[in-house]
């Protein structure tokens, strides 16, 4: 019979726990278990940091803000580990601790037919991000000078129509890639991400900011990066058909 007169303390119980838990994914799923792994180191820095953690050092976030967040260890159809997700706060201050956000998960082929609370994002976070790169295109910046004088001298030149259009041509290219080398953070990030992403409405969450694991910075590529206003508009309108009430008039046709 086992003495019951000095129990085990809650903490090494759930020690245990984990660990028999960690062994029977190891068993069954290497990947499910290097996941697992990667969330229990992230968890205990998250409680050791957790009362030196300051919302105020981080940026404000905006309503349809794109952010990476650590949704942590959930149960059965929860959405669990790092995943993107849309920022759904109207006014966020940096004061408070607490976002709200909607996930979101890359495009598979189950996806071919969507639930009523999926949304497909039509304008793709790797569009967002090229037209966030062509928003910040000037000529007129010193860093695009030699390009400049060159397609002025394009134009002044005396040229045939052929050679026109293959200097035109070359000089096209260069600016592609004097952009891309000029914004190679946004770019090479840009090339990380898939094309297809999808929005489950059903599964809202209010985080901790702690769990946000970029952007934490203005100065990171995906910072300011917001779905387009009919993305929003959708999803905002599924959360409430599928959540909150059913008779609600919907917004413009979804773009297909």
């Amino acid at each position: 019979m086992k003495d019951m007169s000095h129990p085990l303390p809650k903490s090494h119980i759930l020690v245990k726990r984990y660990r028999k838990f960690a062994n029977f994914l190891k068993m069954t799923s290497n990947k499910n278990f290097q996941r697992f792994m990667l969330w229990i180191q992230h968890y205990i820095q998250l409680k050791f940091n957790e009362k030196e953690f300051k919302s105020t050092f981080l940026p404000k976030y905006e309503e349809g803000q794109i952010i990476f967040v650590d949704f942590g260890c959930g149960i059965s159809h929860e959405f669990s580990y790092p995943h993107y997700a849309v920022v759904l706060n109207l006014h966020d201050r940096k004061k408070s601790n607490l976002l709200t956000v909607v996930p979101m998960t890359s495009k598979k082929p189950k996806h071919k037919i969507l639930k009523p609370w999926e949304h497909e994002l039509q304008c793709t976070v790797p569009d967002l991000l090229a037209m966030k790169v062509m928003s910040k295109f000037d000529l007129q910046k010193p860093e695009y000078k030699n390009l400049r004088n060159d397609v002025i001298q394009l134009f002044l030149q005396n040229t045939t129509k052929e050679e026109f259009d293959k200097r035109h041509h070359e000089l096209i290219e260069r600016g592609v890639q004097a952009i891309y080398n000029n914004n190679y953070d946004i770019m090479s990030f840009r090339e990380k991400m898939k094309q297809g992403s999808i929005v489950e409405t059903n599964q809202i969450r209010t985080i901790s900011k702690s769990r946000i694991i970029f952007p934490t910075k203005k100065s990171h590529p995906l910072y300011d990066i917001k779905v387009d206003k009919q993305d929003l508009s959708i999803i905002k309108w599924k959360i409430m058909k599928n959540i909150v009430i059913d008779i609600i008039d919907k917004p413009d046709e979804e773009r297909i």
